[in-house]
């Protein structure tokens, strides 16, 4: 059958089924007369033959009607959603279409948000793409300004006048990035650097690091400097080799001793503070000194005698209890008024106690020492009462491996008994066979600090000023600045300890930049 043909027999089939409607049967009315239908099957015919993409048209346009899909309303509907693609508001619709009204108004609202929502995306963007150029311009720029500073050409301009160390009238100019605590300090820098240049009477830097530290208002920084003013009171080293003056007897004997010192005016300044906080239960008194502020420091502490204590008691406290508090104030003195009281109770120690107070080393002769710890191990070291070996362990440098929890409730207690116990030079030598286990020299209470505990042990990073505190008393100076240096917000404090310790020819320097501080 050819083309022809076939398009008169369905030309036929259309007039029949026109005449039929016309009879009266209910059939569905059609939009296009037969001669459009016609035209149209022919512009599909020949759209066929165009494209493979028309073909594919022709084949879904008979998919979809054959599944009873409206044709031009579904081309109307993908039309409309195409313009939606700008994210315009649509077009609106008549005002008698309240569905269509609805639908759109809808649509329009979700546009707005999501166009809206684009244009604040692409607004932040740009605004933090300016911002990170303008802080990397900044970040540039103080580089070059700090590499200008430091080449030498030009100098920090300090003003003269009478000033608050840390107020907001030092001129930076722009040329630093320093906070107002690093300009405090370097203030003073500068106006040591001039009165030396100018020869004149060189000041004490410690000191004057130290005025900056007190208007801080940070007692740990107050502290810090105060510790660094006592272990550089000591005899200026000689050697040209920094590390093998700090390792003679002399020069460990004072810094054990200014150690010593610091931590006993600290623990005065907390039993007083302790005392007059509770001063109805203390019952002070008016008679000032040691003797009677431990004793009022123990009717806080120990308001009845603890049971198991020996050797009697002295006005109402255990007589051991008030001689330890009376040695840990620093006051030997008063720890011989309460020997002297109880001295038909403890015998032969008043003796031992006013040689170690004769004796400026604060140490007892090798003969009176063998007595002592000979005592110690035949009845002291089991006693119950933990005042009593703790004196004996002090006086007579007994039985080092000793903690004393019971006694020394914080580190500061742990340093002062240890600290006392060392020896030095010949005393720190075995008398017979070379044998050290019966000594404790600094070295070896260095390593015990820093290697065997560590600073895990004493939780470094959340008390940094303490464990700081447990290597500067011990005069592991490099140690304790490197320390102090790896936390951000005290590393201007360790730099300036570093320049103390330099100035005072204490500081034992590296080789190069690149190496580790010696220690």
């Amino acid at each position: 059958m050819d083309g022809s043909a076939g398009f008169g027999d369905l030309l036929q089939q259309a007039e029949q089924l026109t005449a039929e409607m016309d009879c009266g049967a209910e059939l569905p009315k059609v939009e296009r007369s037969i001669r459009q239908i016609m035209d149209a099957g022919h512009r599909l015919l020949t759209r066929t033959a165009q494209t493979s993409q028309d073909a594919s048209d022709v084949k879904a346009s008979i998919l979809l009607g054959s599944k009873g899909f409206d044709i031009p309303r579904i081309s109307q509907k993908l039309e409309g959603l195409s313009a939606a693609r700008t994210f315009e508001p649509l077009e609106p619709v008549r005002d008698t279409d309240i569905h269509g009204f609805l639908r759109n108004e809808r649509e329009n609202a979700l546009l707005t948000v999501i166009e809206q929502t684009r244009k604040n995306t692409l607004e932040e963007a740009e605004k933090r793409h300016w911002d990170s150029l303008v802080n990397e311009w900044e970040r540039e720029k103080q580089k070059i300004l700090n590499a200008l500073i430091g080449t030498g050409h030009d100098t920090l301009d300090f003003p003269q006048e009478q000033e608050s160390i840390l107020g907001d009238s030092i001129n930076m100019q722009g040329r630093s990035a320093m906070d107002n605590v690093e300009m405090a300090y370097a203030r003073q820098v500068y106006q040591y650097n001039e009165q030396i240049v100018q020869g004149g009477i060189r000041p004490s830097l410690v000191d004057m690091f130290a005025e900056v530290g007190n208007k801080l208002d940070d007692d740990n920084i107050t502290e810090i400097w105060r510790m660094v003013k006592l272990m550089t009171d000591v005899p200026m080293a000689t050697s040209s080799s920094i590390i093998s003056s700090r390792s003679t007897q002399r020069m460990q004997t004072a810094f054990v001793n200014q150690a010593k010192k610091y931590l006993e005016q600290s623990y005065h300044k907390y039993i007083t503070a302790t005392v007059y906080g509770n001063l109805q239960q203390a019952q002070l008194g008016g008679v000032p000194g040691t003797y009677h502020l431990v004793r009022s420091f123990l009717n806080v502490r120990l308001p009845h005698s603890t049971p198991g204590l020996e050797d009697g008691v002295v006005d109402g406290h255990p007589v051991w209890a008030m001689m330890y508090y009376c040695i840990r104030c620093g006051d030997l003195n008063a720890a011989l008024h309460v020997a002297q009281q109880a001295q038909q109770n403890i015998g032969e120690f008043i003796v031992f106690l006013q040689e170690y107070m004769k004796n400026e080393d604060r140490r007892l002769s090798p003969n009176s020492e063998t007595k002592l710890r000979l005592q110690y191990r035949r009845s002291v070291r089991t006693s119950t009462d933990p005042y009593k070996r703790a004196v004996f362990c002090i006086i007579g440098c007994c039985d080092f491996s000793d903690v004393h929890s019971e006694v020394a409730e914080k580190t500061e207690d742990y340093l002062w008994i240890k600290l006392s116990q060392i020896r030095f030079g010949d005393d720190a030598e075995s008398e017979e066979g070379g044998s050290t286990q019966d000594t404790l020299t600094l070295p070896q209470f260095q390593t015990t600090l820093s290697e065997e505990y560590g600073e895990s042990h004493f939780s470094a990073y959340q008390q940094p000023f303490l464990y700081f505190e447990v290597l500067l008393l011990t005069a592991q100076f490099e140690a304790a600045i490197e320390f102090l240096s790896r936390i951000e917000r005290l590393r201007c404090h360790a730099v300036h300890v570093a320049l103390v310790l330099y100035e005072m020819n204490m500081l034992a320097l590296s080789q190069s930049i690149q190496s580790q501080l010696c220690e």
